[in-house]
């Protein structure tokens, strides 16, 4: 006497309702609308180097100044 699998059988729709359920459950979240950018430096913030002539300023009014 042939074993009968006892595996369940199930219909073409209904292994296609498990896969997509599948799917779905291992589908990463979808990203945010809006993408997050990093905040831009106001001009009061951002501090530019100094020419030559005006660090020989600076120092030559420190030394001035005391």
């Amino acid at each position: 006497m042939p074993m009968r699998s006892q595996d369940p059988e199930f219909s073409d729709d209904e292994i296609d309702q498990l896969l997509r359920d599948i799917e779905q459950q291992s589908a990463p979240p979808a990203p945010e609308a809006r993408i997050k950018r990093p905040r831009a430096y106001s001009t009061a913030s951002v501090r530019r180097e100094l020419t030559v002539d005006e660090l020989l300023q600076k120092i030559q009014r420190d030394i001035r100044d005391g």
